[in-house]
C-alpha cells in the first residue's frame, strides 16, 4: 500500500486527487478482501480494491477506461480514500516544508531574475501567450489571436485528425479548456477589458463544440459560469450593454453551435436586469416564436420550444407590468398550447370567473385526447373546481370519467369516488370496477374486505410476488389455500429453474412454508419430488442441503 501511486500515470493521479478532494467517493467499506467504494464520475462506479496482506493484488472499476485494463481515476480517488481513512501507524521521517512559489522565486538573485525568466518564456509557449498577454501591451485584435492559437493548440493535442476525442482524454481535454477560459479571464481582467473576457470565453466555448468529444463533464459549464460572474464584479454600465449585444448576436445567429446559442441565451436570461434589457429580451422572444411558426418543424419537439417561449414572454410581460389587456389576448391567442392554457385557467380562477375555467378546461380535455396524463390533468382540475361548488353529480361524472375512462388514479381516485357516492351507486362502480381488466382491482377487494374473492384472484394469478404482497392479509383466514398456491406455483417455479441464484429463492419459499399449519409436511413433499425429479441439478441439491432440507 506504501507505494500504490506507482500504479497510476501522473496526470491520471491528480484526476483522482481531485475526485477525492471534492468528495466523489462514498460508501468506503472494508471487506474481507480489501475495499469496495463507489465513485461518482460521468455515472456512478463501483471501485474494489483487492489486498494479500498489506499488498494490493489487484483493482476494479466498472468505467470503460478500466475495462481495457488501465488504473483508472476512480481507483485512484479510493485510495486517496483509503490512504486519509487510515492513515499509516508507523511514524513518517520528517520532511522538509516545500518552498511555497513566492518563498521560491525570493531566493532567486536580482542579477538572475530576468534571464532565468527569458529562458523559461523561451522553453513554454504558454507561459509566453500569458505573459504577452499581460505585458506585451499587444492591440485587442492582436490579443484575440493570441488566444485562438492558445485554443487550437489544446485541441490538437487530444483531437485524432477527424476532431474526435475518446474518453481517455476527454477529462483531460475539458479541464484544460476549463482552465484556459480561467486563465484568460484574469489576465484580461486584470488589464480592464471585461468585454474582451467574453469574447474569448466565447471562442474557447467555439472551440470546445467543435470537436466530437466521446464522454463530458461539467468543467466547461462551470467555467462560463464563473467567468460571467468575475465579469459582472468588474464592469461598467456602460460594457455591460455592450456585452448584452454580443450575446444577444450569438443567440440569434444561425451560424452559431447550439453550446454557444444556450450559453448565450441562458446569460441573457439570467444575467441582466432592467426595463431595457427586458424589453429587449421580449424582441428576442417574439423574434424566435415567428422563426419557430415559419420553420416547418413538427411533433413533440416544436410544441415544447413554443411553449418554453410562450411561458418565458408571458413572464417578461408581467414584470414589465403590461396593460392586463394585453396580457389576456396573449393567453387566449395562444390558449391552443397546454402550458398557456393552463396560465389562463390559472388567470380565470384568480379573476373568480369559474365558468370561465370550467369550459376551459372541458376544452382542454377535448384539444389534449391523444395525452392521457395531461387530460388526467385537466380532469382532476375539474372534479376540485365540482367539489369546491359543491356539484356533485358533476363530481361524479367526472371521477367516474377519469377512473373507467382514463384509468387513472389507481385507488385513491377509486375510495374518492366511493366518499362522493351512496352506497348503493358505489356497489355498482365497484362490481363495475371488478368485472373488468383494471390494474388494482387486488387492491380494492382488499380495502374492500372482500376476503374470499381476493384469496381466489390471488391464487389464479400465479406469481410469488402477488402472494407476498397479499399474504399478511390472507394467511389468518385463508392459510391452507393460501399454502397450497404458493405450493403450486413453487412446483412451476422449479421446473424452470436454471442457476443458483433462482435455487436458492426456491429454498427461502421452502422455509416460508414451515410457517404454515401442516407447512412442514407440504415443503418436504416438494424437496422429495425436487429430489427426484431434478437428481441431476447439483447446484439444486446444494441449496436444499444448504436450507436444511
Amino acid at each position: 500500500m506504501g507505494s500504490w501511486k506507482n500504479w497510476f500515470q501522473p496526470h491520471i493521479l491528480e484526476r483522482g486527487r481531485t475526485y477525492f478532494e471534492e468528495g466523489r467517493v462514498s460508501d468506503l467499506e472494508r471487506t474481507e478482501d480489501g475495499y469496495i467504494a463507489t465513485v461518482e464520475g460521468t455515472e456512478e462506479y463501483e471501485v474494489e480494491i483487492l489486498l494479500e496482506g498489506d499488498t494490493i493484488e489487484d483493482m476494479l472499476c466498472d468505467c470503460p477506461y478500466a475495462e481495457d485494463g488501465n488504473a483508472c481515476k476512480h481507483m485512484a480517488a479510493v485510495l486517496f480514500a483509503i490512504s486519509a481513512a487510515e492513515p499509516s501507524k508507523k511514524k513518517a521521517p520528517a520532511k522538509r516544508e516545500r518552498l511555497t512559489p513566492a518563498g521560491l522565486v525570493e531566493k532567486i538573485p536580482d542579477s538572475q531574475l530576468r534571464p532565468l525568466l527569458t529562458e523559461l518564456v523561451s522553453a513554454d509557449e504558454k507561459l509566453y501567450r500569458a505573459l504577452l498577454l499581460r505585458y506585451g501591451e499587444t492591440s485587442l485584435d492582436e490579443c484575440i489571436k493570441t488566444l485562438k492559437k492558445e485554443l487550437a493548440s489544446i485541441g490538437n493535442q487530444y483531437a485524432d485528425r477527424h476532431g474526435y476525442i475518446n474518453y481517455r482524454e476527454a477529462d483531460d481535454f475539458e479541464c484544460d479548456m476549463a482552465d484556459f477560459i480561467g486563465r484568460q479571464t484574469q489576465t484580461l481582467l486584470e488589464r480592464g477589458e471585461p468585454l474582451l473576457v467574453l469574447r474569448a470565453g466565447i471562442d474557447a466555448l467555439r472551440e470546445f463544440a467543435s470537436y466530437e468529444v466521446e464522454e463530458g463533464c461539467s468543467y466547461i459549464d462551470d467555467a462560463m459560469d464563473t467567468m460571467l460572474t468575475d465579469i459582472f464584479c468588474t464592469c461598467k454600465e456602460d460594457t455591460v450593454s455592450e456585452m448584452f449585444d454580443l450575446l444577444l448576436k450569438c443567440a440569434e445567429s444561425g451560424r452559431e453551435h447550439w453550446k454557444v446559442q444556450d450559453f448565450a441565451e441562458q446569460a441573457i436570461f439570467s444575467r441582466f436586469s432592467g426595463e431595457m434589457f427586458d424589453r429587449k429580451k421580449l424582441e428576442l422572444i417574439d423574434r424566435q416564436i415567428a422563426d419557430l411558426e415559419v420553420s416547418g418543424k413538427q411533433g413533440y419537439s416544436r410544441e415544447y420550444e413554443m411553449e418554453q417561449l410562450l411561458t418565458r414572454r408571458f413572464d417578461l410581460m408581467k414584470k414589465l407590468s403590461l396593460p392586463k389587456e394585453e396580457l389576456d389576448a396573449f393567453l387566449e391567442r395562444y390558449t391552443n398550447y397546454s402550458d398557456i392554457r393552463k396560465l389562463r385557467i390559472q388567470q380565470a380562477l384568480e379573476d373568480g370567473k369559474m365558468d370561465e375555467a370550467i369550459r376551459l378546461l372541458e376544452e382542454g380535455k377535448s384539444a389534449g385526447r391523444d395525452k392521457r396524463g395531461l387530460v388526467a390533468e385537466y380532469s382532476e382540475w375539474l372534479m376540485n373546481l365540482y367539489e369546491q361548488q359543491g356539484q356533485r353529480d358533476k363530481l361524479i361524472a367526472e371521477l367516474e370519467y377519469h377512473v373507467f375512462v382514463l384509468s387513472s388514479g389507481g385507488i385513491e381516485m377509486l375510495n374518492r369516488l366511493k366518499k362522493a357516492c351512496t352506497p348503493a351507486q358505489w356497489i355498482e362502480y365497484r362490481e363495475r370496477y371488478l368485472s373488468g381488466r383494471s390494474y388494482h382491482k387486488l387492491d380494492l377487494m382488499e380495502s374492500e374486505e372482500l376476503w374470499e374473492r381476493l384469496m381466489k384472484a390471488v391464487a389464479t394469478a400465479g406469481h410469488l410476488s402477488i402472494l407476498d404482497r397479499y399474504e399478511a392479509a390472507l394467511k389468518k383466514r385463508y392459510p391452507n389455500e393460501l399454502l397450497e398456491a404458493y405450493a403450486c406455483i413453487l412446483t412451476k417455479e422449479a421446473a424452470t429453474a436454471s442457476n443458483r441464484k433462482r435455487y436458492q429463492e426456491l429454498a427461502h419459499y421452502l422455509k416460508k412454508l414451515r410457517s404454515y399449519p401442516d407447512g412442514a409436511e407440504r415443503a418436504a413433499q416438494l424437496v422429495g419430488d425436487w429430489r427426484a425429479r431434478y437428481t441431476r441439478r447439483r447446484a439444486m441439491m446444494e441449496e436444499l442441503r444448504n436450507a436444511g432440507f
